[in-house]
């Protein structure tokens, strides 16, 4: 089905080779996991695969890469659609339409399918991804998990013979994620299509027995069977954090009192009240559309309250001017292209202290060792679209840290990274808020979040369900039957 002969590719201005001599076979009916590091070249290849990599960018390819037969470097994208589907790792660089039931039947109707037809795959392909009830949405209006739900909807709706998932769940809750895998696994076995995902949630699929294959430097680097070689010996896991408690200190940098908030006139956030000291590493979980981004965009100001208080640091955040709040206030959002201000990865990691005025030899230091460890130093030249999305979001972090903000807001900052790199970043978060700055992190994997913690969050249908010590908060998970937040043993996902 999948053939990929010596295949090398180097984007247009950049002296290295996102691909290298990449050599891959992949029968029909396969079910391939691609893991590997962040940035080792994994979307870039599943651009290729779908013809895109061709079409969309400017590059010297070399090699040959041919899908049910067509050789896709010169296969005009609308006939390689007919066959690869492609859910990109963010799901907004996907979307053609402004509401939800348009996304789905967009490809159909570009097919010319009969009404019925169109309708009827609609609703299945919503069924299969939870999320009948969002048919009536605009897609603006939904959380970055719903989104990704909807771009999974609409490629699965097409029924290619190739589906290529580009880390299809990094922004879904734990039980979504098991859900999709299992939708995964079960078209790939009721229809004998071919099935690749990116992944590093490992855990979760190592109950299909897929091939694995990793990638290291734009190249293979192993494969492996189920049963020969496990997704462990592929994968690394980080290590759990050696925090110390959190510091006492009897006034709160942040008090909110009974918080509502929402969107045209459609309220999400009800009666949320709760406060949080210094040196404080708060994490935050929930079912998709919960309320949590909601609920720091109303922190930082972006967001005004409907009704209730917040107070950060003795200024009233629902009428403090955002610029001015931003100074003391860390916020890194979701998607990472929502805050890519410069035109180089240098100018981008020294843009905020800079403008706020703390710019000195010890922040440049500090910036140049995080860019190293980070994996960015011989990126800095680069515009910051042309890293991947893992090295964007490492990128948006080293950026935030580098003005010492007393509060971060931290929106999925582990999206699209490796356990490696995941351990790094949550280190560099724990250093600061040792320091005295408080951090509340949105993330859905328990076992990262569990080590590093010191209080956990957790909304439900935009209500504080549980505010509590980490470990008392997981325990009252497990009261209210919440297990797919009780995966400790998963493998160090992510």
């Amino acid at each position: 089905m999948i053939s990929i002969q010596d295949f090398s590719f180097r984007f247009r201005g950049s002296a290295r080779y996102a691909l290298r001599e990449v050599n891959l076979n992949i029968a029909m009916g396969d079910f391939v996991v691609l893991t590997g590091p962040s940035g080792c070249g994994k979307s870039t290849l599943a651009l290729a695969l779908g013809g895109f990599l061709f079409n969309q960018y400017d590059g010297e390819a070399q090699g040959e890469i041919t899908v049910a037969g067509m050789d896709v470097r010169h296969t005009p994208i609308y006939d390689t659609a007919e066959v690869v589907g492609l859910v990109q790792q963010n799901p907004e660089a996907q979307f053609c339409t402004l509401t939800v039931q348009d996304e789905v039947a967009f490809g159909l109707e570009n097919r010319c399918l009969p009404r019925a037809e169109i309708q009827e795959r609609l609703t299945w392909a919503l069924d299969v991804v939870g999320a009948r009830h969002l048919e009536g949405r605009t897609l603006a209006t939904l959380s970055g998990g719903e989104k990704q739900r909807i771009a999974v909807a609409a490629v699965m709706a097409a029924r290619p013979q190739v589906l290529i998932f580009d880390e299809p769940t990094s922004n879904l809750d734990p039980t979504a994620t098991a859900q999709i895998f299992d939708v995964i696994a079960r078209i790939r076995e009721l229809d004998g299509i071919t099935v690749i995902v990116i992944e590093h949630k490992t855990a979760y699929l190592e109950r299909f027995a897929p091939r694995w294959v990793r990638m290291e430097s734009g190249r293979i680097s192993a494969t492996a069977r189920q049963g020969h070689n496990s997704s462990t010996t592929l994968t690394k896991t980080p290590p759990v954090a050696n925090l110390c408690p959190a510091l006492a200190h009897p006034t709160p940098l942040l008090k909110v009192e009974r918080l509502c908030a929402g969107y045209n006139e459609q309220t999400v956030l009800h009666d949320v009240s709760l406060t949080a000291g210094p040196g404080e590493f708060v994490a935050i979980m929930g079912d998709n559309g919960s309320g949590k981004s909601t609920f720091l965009q109303c922190l930082l100001g972006l967001l005004r309250p409907t009704a209730g208080k917040i107070e950060i640091l003795g200024q009233d955040a629902g009428r403090a001017p955002v610029s001015q709040l931003a100074r003391q206030i860390a916020y890194v959002f979701q998607n990472p292209n929502h805050q890519l201000f410069a035109d180089s990865v240098w100018q981008e990691a020294t843009l905020a202290p800079r403008n706020f005025g703390v710019w000195d030899n010890k922040v440049e230091q500090n910036i140049e060792t995080m860019l190293q460890l980070s994996g960015l130093a011989d990126r800095r030249a680069d515009h910051p679209y042309r890293l991947s999305y893992g090295e964007k979001r490492r990128l948006n972090l080293l950026a935030m840290l580098g003005y010492a903000p007393h509060l971060l807001l931290l929106d999925e900052i582990l999206i699209g990274q490796d356990p490696e790199n995941a351990a790094r970043l949550l280190q560099w978060v724990t250093t600061c808020v040792a320091t005295g700055s408080t951090a509340l992190l949105v993330h859905h994997a328990p076992a990262v979040v569990r080590p590093y913690a010191h209080r956990l969050l957790f909304f439900e249908q935009g209500r504080l369900l549980i505010d509590a010590p980490s470990e008392a908060g997981f325990a009252r998970l497990a009261e209210l039957g919440k297990t797919a937040y009780l995966a400790f043993s998963d493998g160090g996902s992510l």
